[in-house]
């Protein structure tokens, strides 16, 4: 049996923050899809053009997969419910025109429910480049779900210059308060699922958010179930160059990695600047699986891989990470199945005198 007196600190907290959510389950669990604009014409790195959009769509229609709101996904996850094979979720992040022009009505010809986070100041602020209330107001009398993104979309983690911690926070809960106020004044009521701007979060962040009684979502990709983390739940980003069917294909057949502990979880996404080279902690749940075909993939190929038990992996890259978002994602073969267990984790790195790298 694994011992938690045998994790450093870090892992010691994961294990512990992993025992009052559960052991996260092993097998079938749910896929998160996450899309910007569904456009041309838009930054390539965020966007899906209309027409693959539709392909994604005939896709998981002609493969049979369940398409739930996220709503009866949560509240699956948080009563501990098995969740069937092959459930979808859409999501969209920032509330672009065109998910109204180009993504709802094929979403709506198909009585299929969605999920749009909002940054509210840009409502107002830029009419023409995002979607309006009235919009939002249709949109979610069909069935779509509106979730709150900030009210401006900031870099949540970083520091104004002497900022104090607790003026960091209150700053933090005003963003996401001020938007939730407004979600709910504009549209009647609001949703208590929160996504990080950028994907960006540390455990001060998710602290605060757990505070202010929202699920939070990431963009680590990987599938969900039972015992998955509710304050960064995976989801998987489908634009750019991954958007073709076969990337669409390989994540919607993802499983969740069947983990006992996750040491990561108790490690901080937002590392100190002269850990360039972080570890990452996988503890599995059971022997019976192929371990032997575990891999991690860090942003220069596979990463090291140390045995520490017969239950107990730990990967590192093996060069320094670049500076700004990275991940380790690692999967494993699920047996006799053209599946794959999946996890992400991020990893968010500053220059080494502390400053933030600028966003491409």
């Amino acid at each position: 049996m694994y011992s938690a007196k045998n994790l450093p600190l870090y892992a010691l907290l994961g294990f512990l923050m992993l025992s009052s959510v559960g052991l996260q389950a092993r097998g079938p669990g749910a896929v998160i899809l996450q899309y910007h604009h569904v456009a041309t014409g838009t930054p390539a790195a965020t966007s899906i053009a209309p027409d693959q959009f539709a392909r994604h769509l005939d896709y998981i229609a002609e493969q049979g997969y369940q398409v739930w709101p996220m709503s009866r996904l949560i509240t699956a996850l948080q009563q501990d419910q098995t969740l069937p094979e092959d459930v979808v979720v859409i999501s969209f992040d920032d509330a672009y025109p065109s998910i109204y022009a180009n993504a709802w009505p094929l979403l709506k010809a198909r009585g299929w429910p969605f999920t749009v986070f909002v940054a509210t100041a840009y409502i107002s602020e830029t009419p023409g480049q995002y979607l309006s209330w009235s919009q939002l107001r249709e949109m979610q009398l069909a069935g779509a779900t509106i979730g709150n993104h900030t009210h401006d979309h900031p870099h949540l983690l970083r520091r104004l210059p002497n900022e104090t911690t607790d003026a960091w926070q209150r700053r933090a809960r005003d963003q996401i308060l001020q938007a939730q106020a407004l979600l709910t004044r504009h549209l009647g009521t609001a949703s208590r699922l929160f996504a990080y701007p950028y994907g960006e979060y540390d455990h001060h962040l998710e602290q605060l958010v757990a505070e202010l009684g929202f699920v939070a979502f990431g963009q680590q990709s990987g599938a969900v179930a039972p015992g998955s983390d509710l304050l960064a739940l995976p989801r998987f980003p489908l634009s750019g160059i991954y958007s073709d069917l076969d990337d669409l294909h390989t994540k919607l057949q993802t499983w969740p990695l069947p983990l006992a502990a996750v040491a990561a979880r108790g490690a901080d996404p937002l590392l100190e600047p002269q850990n360039t080279r972080p570890t990452l902690d996988l503890v599995f749940n059971n022997t019976d699986l192929a371990l032997d075909q575990l891999v991690c993939y860090g942003p220069d190929g596979p990463t090291s891989m140390t045995r520490i038990s017969s239950t107990h992996y730990r990967a590192q890259t093996k060069t320094p990470l670049p500076v700004g978002r990275s991940r380790y994602n690692c999967t494993l073969p699920v047996h006799q199945s053209e599946r794959y267990y999946w996890y992400s984790q991020l990893w968010i790195l500053r220059y080494p005198d502390g400053s933030w790298y600028a966003e491409p």
